[in-house]
Formats: C-alpha cells, sequence, structure tokens
C-alpha cells in the first residue's frame, strides 16, 4: 500500500491502537493453576501450588508469600493446594489473613498484614485431603474472634489416602468452632459431627447470629444418590453457653439437582438471598445440566432443623424448599450476586471460559444474560468470583493459572438512549435520566411450584416423560450434527417418527433462561422420519431443541451444542505443507440438497509475501454453478479468494496473508485525499460558526399557550395515563336515590380524612404483593384530587409518610431516600409539589422555559431536518445528529391568499421564509405557517394539511409536493421525498400558499417506504457524478460534526442559563412556600436523626425536588404548555436535564475522552452551576422559618383556588376500588390494631353502600 498522504498521517497509528487495543488487566501464576482466591480491603488474594500472592487492585504483584508448610520453593507440590483463605480487619485497623493448606495434615497460618509476620500455624484444622473440602467464616462474638470451619476430614469408601486420614475419634467430625487466639478445636465452643455419610461443604456464610453451609453428600457426587443438596445452619451462642450449635438442615431443591458448584450470599439491607449453582451429576453435557436457584436466608433459617445427617437430636422430619430455577445453562461453574440500585445482578461463569451478567427482576426472574468476557483459551471459570473491593466496577475473573479483572459494564457500547433502554443494566449510570422500569421476562418452562415438603422420603424421583396426549405425536431421536459452529450451520437433519404427518412443523431452540427463543422453519421433509433445518449463527452454549407442529407441545427436548468455530494457526510466516498434507473442497446447494465438489491439488508457489495452491476439479454433473461474483471471506488474518478460469474448468484457491493492487492502492490514495479534503473543509467552516454564528431569538412569540391548572395537574398526575384527563371532567351518573350516592361517599371522604386510618391504609396495601408500583402512583393520585381542597390535611400525611420512610431507609442507606418513585409517598410528593408550585412555574418560570423550547425549535431548523427520522444537523443531542448532508442554501419569498378564515387588513401577506434547498415541502408549509405567526402574532387560519403551495413564475404556475410523478425513486422501491432543490427553484423566488379544495393526509406522515436526506444504504455509497450530496456521502464522518452540537450550545447558552437561575435562584430574597417548609421539615428530621454528614440533606434536598419535580418539567414542556412535544425536542432537552441535574450532584465529574457527548457539552459549566446550587441551598436555609399559620394559610388559599376543578367523587370511586379489592387485608389490620373498633365499623358501613350500588350498576 502506498504511504498515506501526509495530514491524514497522525489518524493511522490511532487506528491501529483502536484496533489492537489489549485485553483486561491480568496475572498469571507461575507453574501452578489458581486454587484460591479472595479479596482484602486493599486488593486481592490469589494462592496457587504452594505459594501465596497479595496483588493490588489493578493485579499488579505486591507480595509474595511462601507458607512454612511448602519450604521455599513456589510450584506445584503433588497434593498441595490452598483450601482457606479468609481475612478479616481486627480492632484498630489491623488487618489479619488466615490462610489453610493441605500439605502437614491440613495447616492453618495465620499471618498479620501487611507485612505478613506469622503469627502461629496449627496442623489439622482444613481437609488435608487432595480432592476434600473445606470452608470457613471469621465472625466476632463479644469481642472475641471465632473460626467456624466445615471441612471433609474423611471420605470413608469413597476414597483412602494413606497419612491423611484423621484418628478414629476425629473421623465423624465435620464443623468445629475455634478461637482465632490458638485455633484449637473445644467441645464447649462447638464440635459438630457427622452420621455415616461423608459430606462435600461449598460454602460458609455468615447471616445475624446464624452460620450457614451448603453442602451435598459425597454418595451424591459419585451419582449413586438422587438425595437434594443441603443447607446446614448452626446458631451462635455465647462461648459460656456452649459457642456454637448445630439447628439442623433443610433440603433445597432446584429441579432434582444433586450437586452445588458455586454459591454467593447477596445482602440487602435486613434482606438476604443464597444464590448457588446446582448441576446434575451426569456425564454427558445437557442443556439443562446446571441451574441457579435462589433462596431466601430468612427461609431458610426458619426450616432448618433435620438432623439426618448429623449426630444430633433435633427434629427428625426433614424439610425441603422447592425453588424454580432463575437461570438454567448447560454448564455454570460459578456465581457472584450482588445489588446494584435496588436489582439483584448475577455474574455468572461458565465451564468454557465465558463470563456472563444477569440481570434479575423483582420476581427473581433473570434477563438474557449478556457475555462481559470471553476466555480466548476456553478454560474453565474458577468457581469464586469476586467484585473489586476498590473499585466496584470491576470483577476478578479467575481461570486456569490467570485471574483477570473485568469491567462490570460494557456502557461504552451503547451508542443511542434507545439502546441503553433496552438493555436496563443498572451499572450504567448515564441513563439515569431514562425510563426505569423493566419487562418482566416469565420462564419458558415451569415443572413445580415453591413449596416446602416435610417428608423426608421426598427426593427426586427421575422418570421418562410420558405423553397423555391420545393424538399424533412427534419425537426427535436423533440430530446429525449435534455439534455445529457458533456462526450456524446451513443444514442439519433431524430423525424422529411422524413428520410427514405434521403441518407447521417448527424447531424451537431454546438456550439460557431469558433469551429469546429462536423459532424456525423447517427446510426440507425428506420423508416420515427425517427432516432438515437451517440454524442461526448465536452465542456460544448447549440448547435445546424441540419440534413443534400442528400448534401442539413441543417434543421432548434434546441437547444441540454450539462451540467456537475451528480456528486456524500459522506457526510461521512460510505455508510449509506439501500438496498431499491439502485438502480443497466446494460446497454449494443444488436445491434442497448440499453437494461438494473436491479438488486435487496440483501445486503450491511459496512467495515471500504469499502462498497459493493451485487446485484442478472435473465437473461430473450438470449442475449450474455461478462462478462470476468473486467472494472474499476474511477471518482477520486468513483470507480464502475464489475465481474460476472461463478457458477451462479451474478454480484457484488463494490462501493469502497479504494482497497488492496497484489499481487498489490507486483508488485508496484518491479516497484519502478527499477524505482529507472533506475534513479540512468541515473542520474550517465548524470552527469558522463557533466563532461568527449568532441565533436571532424571535422575543415576541406572543402569549405563552399555559395549558390551565386542570390539564397540567392531569398531566402531572398522570403521565403515562393520558385517559384519565375525560374522566375528571364528566359527571358521575346520576342516582335515582340522590341521598344514598353522597352518603356513600360522604362516608368514604370521611374516612380518608381520618389520619390514622389512611396511614394504616397505605401502609397496608404497600404490604400487598401485587399492589404494584404503576398501583401506588396512581392511589397516590387519586387520594392527591381527593383531598385538593384540603391541602393543610394533605399536607400532614405526607409529613407522617414521610417519616415513616425515613425510618425504612435510614438502616440502609439514606442517601437513597426519595430517590426513586416507588411508594406511595413518594409520588404524593410529586404531586404535592407541583400542586404547590403551579402558581410559581407559571408566573416565574413559565416564560424563560417556553422561550427555550421555541429557541431550540427555531434552532433545529435552521439547517438540514430529516423528514423522515426527523433527525438534524443542528441538535444538542449526538443521537439525533444529521450528518449525511450538511450543505445548503436559504431565503424564498412567500405570498399568502387571503382567506375567509383570515380577514384582517392588518396582516402581511408577503413574508421571506428562511425555506432551506434540501426542505420538503411540507417541512417548507411548516416554515411558511410559523413565519406568518412570527410575523403578524396571531395564525394564518387554517391547518398543514389544508394549504398547498405553488411556484409563481412568468413561465408557469406549479403546485408543489411531497410525492409526484417526478419523484426520484431508489433502490428496492423506496421514494425520494421532493424538496425545494428538486424542483430547482432558486434563491429570492415566490412561492404561493393557497387553501386546498380537498384536504389530504399530512404531509410529515409518511412510512419507511420513502426517504428524505438519509438515504438507503446501498444508494448512500453509489458515486453518481452530478447527484449532489449523493456522491459525497461515503466521504461523511459523523464525528466531524460534532461541533455541530456545541455551536448550537453555544446559541442557546444564554437561554438555559437564565431558566437555570430563575429556577435556583429567590425572586425578592424570598423562596417559595412549599419549597422553603418542605427543605426546613428535611433539616429538622436530618438533626433528630443525628444525621450530621450534609451531604445527606443536601442530596434529600435534591430528590424531592430538582430530581422529582423540575426535571420532569424540563423534560416535558407539554404538561406546562399547549404544545406537541417532538422526539427531537425530547432528545435536546434531555441533555439538558442532564446537565441541570448534574449542578445537583455532590460527585466529582471525572470524564474521559470517550466520555458521552451529553456530559462533555455542559462538562465545564457543571463546576460553576454547582457553586450556584449550594448558594441557593444555603440563602433557603438561612431565611427564618415560616411559622405553622403562615404554611397553613398559603396552602388554604391554594386550596380554594382549585375548588370545583376535578369531579372528586371519581377519585374517590378509584380509591374504593383498592379498598375493595384488599377489602380482607385491611379489615383484618384494622382487627389487630388498637383504637380502630369505630373505624373498622365505618368501613364496613361504606362496603355496604358501595355494594348496594353495585347491584344498581352504579360503579
Amino acid at each position: 500500500m502506498a504511504a498515506a498522504p501526509p495530514a491524514l498521517s497522525w489518524a493511522l497509528p490511532l487506528l491501529a491502537a483502536l484496533a489492537g487495543a489489549g485485553g483486561p488487566q491480568s496475572f498469571e501464576l507461575p507453574g501452578a493453576p489458581i486454587d484460591n482466591i479472595e479479596v482484602s480491603s486493599g486488593g486481592v488474594l490469589v494462592a496457587g501450588g504452594s505459594c501465596l500472592y497479595e496483588l493490588r487492585p489493578e493485579l499488579r504483584l505486591r507480595h509474595r508469600v511462601v507458607p512454612a508448610a511448602a519450604g521455599q520453593v513456589c510450584g506445584e507440590p503433588p497434593g498441595m493446594r490452598s483450601n482457606l483463605l479468609l481475612p478479616y480487619v481486627e480492632a484498630g485497623g489491623k488487618g489479619v489473613l488466615l490462610a489453610g493448606w493441605t500439605q502437614k495434615d491440613g495447616t492453618c497460618e495465620v499471618w498479620e498484614q501487611p507485612a505478613y509476620r506469622q503469627r502461629f500455624n496449627r496442623s489439622e484444622v482444613v481437609s488435608c485431603l487432595p480432592d476434600g473440602s473445606t470452608a470457613g467464616v471469621v465472625f466476632q462474638l463479644a469481642g472475641a474472634w471465632y473460626l467456624a470451619v466445615a471441612a471433609t476430614y474423611s471420605t470413608g469408601s469413597y476414597g483412602n489416602y494413606l497419612g491423611c486420614e484423621p484418628s478414629q475419634s476425629d473421623k465423624a467430625t465435620v464443623i468445629t468452632v475455634r478461637s482465632m487466639n490458638n485455633l484449637e478445636s473445644k467441645e464447649e465452643l462447638g464440635i459438630i459431627k457427622r452420621k455415616d455419610e461423608p459430606l462435600h461443604f461449598v460454602d460458609a456464610l455468615q447471616w445475624g447470629d446464624h452460620l450457614f453451609f451448603p453442602y451435598y453428600t459425597l454418595k451424591a457426587r459419585a451419582g449413586n444418590s438422587t438425595e437434594p443438596p443441603s443447607m446446614a445452619v448452626l446458631r451462635q451462642l455465647r462461648p459460656s453457653e456452649g459457642g456454637l450449635t448445630l439447628q439442623g438442615h433443610v433440603y433445597l431443591d432446584c429441579g432434582c439437582r444433586t450437586l452445588i458448584v458455586s454459591s454467593s450470599l447477596v445482602r440487602q439491607g435486613e434482606r438476604g438471598w443464597w444464590v448457588g449453582v446446582f448441576l446434575y451429576k451426569q456425564d454427558a453435557k445437557a442443556w439443562n445440566a446446571t441451574a441457579v436457584c435462589i433462596f431466601g436466608m430468612e427461609e431458610m433459617k426458619e426450616q432448618a432443623c433435620a438432623s439426618k445427617h448429623f449426630q444430633s437430636e433435633h427434629c427428625r422430619e426433614a424439610r425441603s424448599i422447592k425453588k424454580l430455577p432463575t437461570l438454567i445453562h448447560s454448564g455454570l461453574v460459578a456465581v457472584y450476586g450482588t445489588v446494584v440500585l435496588n436489582q439483584i445482578v448475577l455474574f455468572l461463569g461458565t465451564d468454557d471460559g465465558q463470563l456472563l451478567k444477569a440481570i434479575l427482576n423483582e420476581d427473581m426472574e433473570s434477563n438474557c444474560p449478556e457475555i462481559l468476557y470471553e476466555i480466548k483459551e476456553e478454560t474453565s471459570v474458577f468457581p469464586k468470583l469476586r467484585l473489586d473491593p476498590v473499585d466496584n466496577n470491576y470483577i476478578y475473573l479467575s481461570s486456569a493459572n490467570k485471574v483477570r479483572r473485568i469491567p462490570v459494564a460494557n456502557c461504552s457500547r451503547y451508542i443511542s438512549e434507545q439502546e441503553c433502554l433496552s438493555v436496563k443494566d443498572p451499572y450504567c449510570g448515564w441513563c439515569s435520566l431514562t425510563q426505569r422500569y423493566f419487562f418482566i421476562i416469565t420462564p419458558a418452562e415451569i415443572f413445580y411450584e415453591n413449596v416446602i415438603l416435610k417428608n423426608s422420603s421426598c427426593f427426586c424421583n427421575l422418570t421418562t416423560l410420558v405423553i397423555a396426549d391420545k393424538g399424533m405425536f412427534y419425537y426427535i431421536h436423533s440430530i446429525e450434527p449435534l455439534w455445529i459452529s457458533t456462526l450456524g450451520k446451513s443444514e442439519i437433519t433431524v430423525k424422529g417418527e411422524n413428520f410427514t404427518r405434521a403441518s407447521g412443523i417448527k424447531l424451537i431452540l431454546t438456550g439460557i433462561t431469558g433469551c429469546k427463543p429462536d423459532i424456525i422453519k423447517v427446510r426440507n421433509v425428506l420423508n416420515d422420519t427425517q427432516m432438515t433445518f437451517a440454524l442461526p449463527p448465536t452465542r456460544k452454549e448447549a440448547k435445546s431443541i424441540c419440534i413443534q407442529a400442528n400448534g401442539k407441545k413441543c417434543s421432548p427436548p434434546m441437547t444441540l451444542h454450539y462451540v467456537s468455530p475451528p480456528s486456524c494457526l500459522k506457526e510461521n510466516d512460510n505455508l510449509n505443507i506439501s500438496k498431499t498434507e491439502v485438502e480443497v473442497y466446494l460446497s454449494y446447494m443444488n436445491g434442497a440438497q448440499t453437494k461438494k465438489i473436491w479438488f486435487s491439488v496440483q501445486n503450491i508457489t511459496k512467495k515471500p509475501d504469499r502462498s497459493t495452491i493451485l487446485c484442478k476439479f472435473k465437473r461430473e454433473g450438470t449442475d449450474k454453478i455461478d462462478f462470476s461474483t468473486v467472494k472474499v471471506f476474511d477471518l482477520s488474518v486468513l483470507q480464502c479468494l475464489y475465481s474460476e478460469s472461463f478457458s477451462d474448468s479451474f478454480l484457484a484457491a488463494f490462501i493469502v496473508t497479504r494482497y497488492k493492487s496497484k489499481e487498489l492502492t490507486r483508488k485508496q490514495s484518491q479516497q484519502l485525499e478527499l477524505l482529507e479534503y472533506e475534513i479540512r473543509k468541515e473542520i474550517r467552516e465548524g470552527f469558522a460558526e463557533l466563532q461568527m454564528d449568532e441565533l436571532d431569538v424571535v422575543d415576541s412569540f406572543g402569549t405563552v399557550p399555559f395549558l390551565d391548572y386542570k390539564h397540567f395537574a392531569l398531566r402531572t398526575f398522570f403521565p403515562e395515563s393520558g385517559g384519565f384527563a375525560s374522566i375528571f371532567s364528566e359527571d358521575m351518573p346520576q342516582s335515582r336515590d340522590q341521598t344514598s350516592k353522597d352518603e356513600s361517599f360522604n362516608m368514604l371522604h370521611a374516612l380518608i380524612c381520618n389520619k390514622n386510618f389512611l396511614v394504616t391504609l397505605i401502609h397496608t396495601l404497600e404490604k400487598q404483593k401485587n399492589f404494584s408500583v404503576k398501583d401506588r402512583c396512581l392511589f397516590a393520585s387519586f387520594l392527591t384530587i381527593a383531598l385538593q381542597t384540603k391541602l393543610v390535611y394533605l399536607t400532614h400525611i405526607l409529613e407522617v409518610l414521610t417519616k415513616d420512610l425515613m425510618e425504612q431507609s435510614s438502616n440502609v442507606q439514606p442517601k437513597l431516600l426519595l430517590r426513586r418513585t416507588e411508594s406511595v409517598v413518594e409520588k404524593l410528593l410529586t404531586n404535592w409539589m407541583s400542586v404547590c408550585l403551579s402558581g410559581f412555574l407559571r408566573e416565574t418560570i413559565g416564560e424563560p422555559f417556553y422561550l427555550l423550547v421555541t429557541t431550540l425549535n427555531q434552532r433545529i431548523n435552521k439547517g438540514p431536518v430529516d423528514a423522515i427520522t426527523c433527525k438534524a444537523l443542528y441538535t444538542l443531542n449526538e443521537d439525533w445528529l444529521l450528518w449525511q448532508v450538511s450543505e445548503f442554501k436559504t431565503t424564498v419569498n412567500i405570498i399568502f391568499e387571503k382567506i375567509p378564515e383570515n380577514e384582517s387588513g392588518d396582516a402581511c401577506q408577503t413574508i421571506q421564509v428562511n425555506v432551506l434547498d434540501c426542505d420538503t415541502i411540507g417541512q417548507a408549509k411548516e416554515k411558511s405557517l410559523q413565519a406568518f405567526l412570527n410575523k403578524n402574532g396571531f395564525l394564518y387560519g387554517l391547518q398543514l394539511d389544508e394549504i398547498g403551495l405553488e411556484l409563481v413564475s412568468e413561465e408557469q404556475q406549479r403546485e408543489l409536493l411531497d410525492i409526484d410523478g417526478s419523484s426520484e425513486v431508489m433502490e428496492d422501491g423506496i421514494r425520494k421525498l421532493n424538496t425545494i432543490g428538486h424542483y430547482e427553484i432558486s434563491n429570492g423566488a415566490t412561492i404561493k400558499v393557497f387553501k386546498k379544495k380537498v384536504t389530504t393526509r399530512s404531509d410529515m406522515d409518511y412510512s419507511d417506504e420513502h426517504c428524505h436526506l438519509i438515504l438507503p444504504d446501498s444508494e448512500a455509497n453509489k458515486d453518481v457524478k452530478g447527484a449532489g450530496h449523493k456522491g459525497k456521502q461515503k466521504f461523511k464522518v459523523k464525528e466531524m460534526y460534532l461541533t455541530k452540537l456545541l455551536s448550537t450550545k453555544v446559541a442557546i447558552h444564554s437561554v438555559v442559563e437564565k431558566l437555570f437561575r430563575s429556577i435556583w435562584s429567590l425572586p425578592n430574597n424570598k423562596a417559595p412556600v412549599a419549597i422553603k417548609y418542605f427543605f426546613d421539615f428535611l433539616d429538622a428530621q436530618a438533626e433528630s436523626k443525628k444525621i450530621t454528614d450534609p451531604d445527606v440533606v443536601h442530596i434529600w434536598k435534591t430528590n424531592s425536588l430538582p430530581l422529582r419535580f423540575w426535571v420532569n418539567i424540563l423534560k416535558n414542556p407539554q404538561f406546562v404548555f399547549d404544545i406537541k412535544k417532538t422526539s427531537h425536542i425530547d432528545g435536546c432537552l434531555s441533555v439538558i436535564a442532564q446537565a441541570f441535574m448534574d449542578a445537583f450532584s455532590l460527585a466529582e465529574q471525572t470524564l474521559g475522552k470517550e466520555a458521552p457527548t451529553n456530559k462533555l457539552l455542559y462538562a465545564k459549566d457543571i463546576p460553576h452551576y454547582k457553586e450556584e446550587v449550594k448558594a441557593y441551598y444555603k440563602a433557603i436555609r438561612d431565611l427564618p422559618p415560616l411559622t405553622t399559620s403562615e404554611v397553613e394559610e398559603f396552602l388554604t388559599q391554594e386550596s380554594k383556588k382549585h375548588e370545583n376543578e376535578f369531579n372528586e367523587n371519581v377519585a374517590l370511586n378509584e380509591i374504593y376500588r383498592y379498598i375493595a379489592k384488599y377489602h380482607e387485608e385491611i379489615d383484618s389490620k384494622l382487627e389487630r390494631e388498637r383504637g380502630f373498633e369505630d373505624v373498622q365499623k365505618q368501613l364496613r358501613q361504606v362496603k355496604a353502600l358501595f355494594d348496594e350500588k353495585k347491584k344498581c350498576k352504579w360503579i
């Protein structure tokens, strides 16, 4: 290849660096596989062979430690491995590490960190068996530290290890409690012994004052038992009272799987779950061989009492907890669970080197797991996964002798807000201002329910599936081949029964739980027992495959294995093989059959830059093979080039490592030169635009089109339920017995005006599992409307519920208070702010906010806007950037025809309009109507679809249309919309607006069958002379136009700052009453709870006002004004809203070059905004406190303003629907509480009245 032009030489090293960006940080153990891994406060501990390595968080070596049991050499001595690593921190911050090794009868050494000074060591603590299990936990009790360790000290008949078997008296010991002062085992501290069956322990966990040890029997590992695994539960006592005692064990049933391979404890405040990877004991790797099941810690604690496996006198009746698998997969070997923003996230390792991430919903159902990382060598992942203790955005992945530091999320790969929303990854915080609700995925198969069995004989009976259907059923006997690559397979053969007697045959290919199955139509039914399918490319895993036909259930599944494609490795620069070692064939389709043509290798020509294999074949049939197209398949290093010599029947297959062509080099040089010219031109124009461009803001936009209070309230109360606007305006059906109707609503209204009842009602409803987040928000809005005229009382309720919410959050994370809208009180606060700040919003914020929306619209329309996608050259949001077209011309004279709808003599009928030559006719109409409004201050009088445009010239009068007979038809029948440039309308031409005789559809209503500025890919890549923009499409680079984002930001900057400062300033040194009152309330609550961290109160205020109210308004101008918000405006307002929230954030922004553009745009402004926000909060706090009478007077005035705005009976009726749905639970709660006797009677009377009305069809 020729040298790159000098001006572009800077780009080549950058591209090379991006293309060859290395893998994750890693550390490789010399000479031994990893036996154990654990994290401490300052890094990660890795043990392998006879050595321990302490690594920094980024996996650089800090210490190497050789235990006394190993001598001074690191390596892999036979039988020596680390089976216990337990770091902990004593009083005063002193780090201690306990490490157990199989050498010398199971030695434990205790070291002081960071110097690794040995305190002592003791033998016979951990298992010394090569495959024996050891699990332990260090815990503190009464100021002293103890070790509880469970180990397989003896395998009984399942192994014979001379020199490692314990004494006869200790053979049955499985769990011991030892003081960390000397690690001696004492009866009074706790020694638990097994019965006859040896046990294998997987993990040790502490939960409150209980210890948990998941385990299974060695008989199950040998495949001789269907007994489920168990969880042993031990209860802590003070040493004087016996140390630790066995409470019992409980069976853990996860789809009849008998082994546990990995374990993790997930904590969230006072709640906890144990996550286990369960495995069938079977030799073949099946699609459902492993599964993840999740058990509640409290549930296991309550149910554990059996003593079948231990020498203990507890209840003899063994209980079993069955759980539906959260995930089913062919080869899971590791799991780690954590909670991120109230969501459980599971990291999973597989036996072929994959690291997966699954996100669970509130029903413990998984999304389709994401593949975070794949180990190239496909070695099995080590069963322990651990998060980086310093930066939780990384996780340690171990395999063979290597540990890697992997990011927990790939947020940078999301290129649009929509893509980010579809993934719903809680780690990707840059989507924090978007929708947060998750799509709930139902498991594909349900075999049993979540139950607790109280029968020790209830083990799994794995029997053959019996089909009860008397009709025809379709079976799969075999699949050929069973192993295919992840690239898919053009043809597989399925063998079975009854295929010719079926219709609508489909193959269902199902992988890991949560991922959408592939439904594949049959390709060819060969006969009654054979048919063929083509399989798509997919991820690496074993999948279940079944046949579905005639609308019946799927056949019993079989397992199909997707594996990595075979790799071609070049050991040296020369293809050092002889022609007898090479086989070459061509595979092609003949109808429904796959055929092959074999070639004989004639010669191998070796050259310095490539090796060529020359082959010859003899055509034996009459099949026509189309060789006219040369196909090059690029597999990174290896390229295969097929071509045909037409003089004779030769096919040459070239295996090339470097391809040279003078013609290609010449064309590439020309393209690079043209690209360089385009880059120079665009950068220079972008720079000039930043320095010179000014936006003529239309200040005279007339009256701000505010919505009335009712519609403003309904849009903020019910943002996703537009139907409520009508029902709250309607009258209730008239009753023959008006007194009865009024009485029912009056009694219900009186009931909810009872503070104690209302608070109890809300708490009771929120405890119901099916009272969803949507129900909570709706209930809060109905309550706001019902109490609209009693704001003083509603405010008291808000105070009580907020205090209750603080009690719930104080023990977990006080900074998360009011961050979301998942409770009644959180939505109630949003509504309360909307009611109380509606006047301030209208009087102070409305005008600058409307100016911002108007200015944004004006800026967007200044340049090209694609009529189909709405993307524009001038925008704030990179997702909405139109970079394909950047050249345009402006200015056309528009004459408006006088119409009866607009007979004002003062109207200016001839207006100069900035219409672009790339605008469609529909866009020109819109700009014309807007220009008329701006010029005259009132509307033209006709809608967009009622007017037409006509070119006025001396030669002809021609109507302009978006689509007509002259419209250009692209590839695949796609029609390009006509533009001003299409009609060759020059600058200064005159266009007439007229009233159409027949109204047609909106000019902007076009489907995917049309295009405007963004052309179909195939068309955009054509180089046609004289085709205007089309010929330059392929030289456009999106990043060249990012300066357009900056120029838009500069143009509207003063308007944005005016709006921001109108929000966080105090007019006349006076804050709105609602803000001052609630901020003082939060200050008082923090003081009463002795919260001294000022950041907590700052976050509370931010969560209650900017995050809860202002951002909602900034992103939704249609809540405040009678306007239509376009998707593009929404994208731009999202960027402004993000900058607004960043101003209130206490976190320091550390943005890199790869940060999203929406963050970078306002990066320099955010520090200044932060200072202004802090001053705003301080100014409010320094204001004199409001008296109770001042607050109540304000609330009373607001209540009077909104009298008769809503039909309150509609809201009461909706509230009663919830009361009726959960009446038994509410009645039971009132029954248990003291002092609610009268209230309970009133509630029953209300129910009786509504039941009577129901008979008369009132509700």
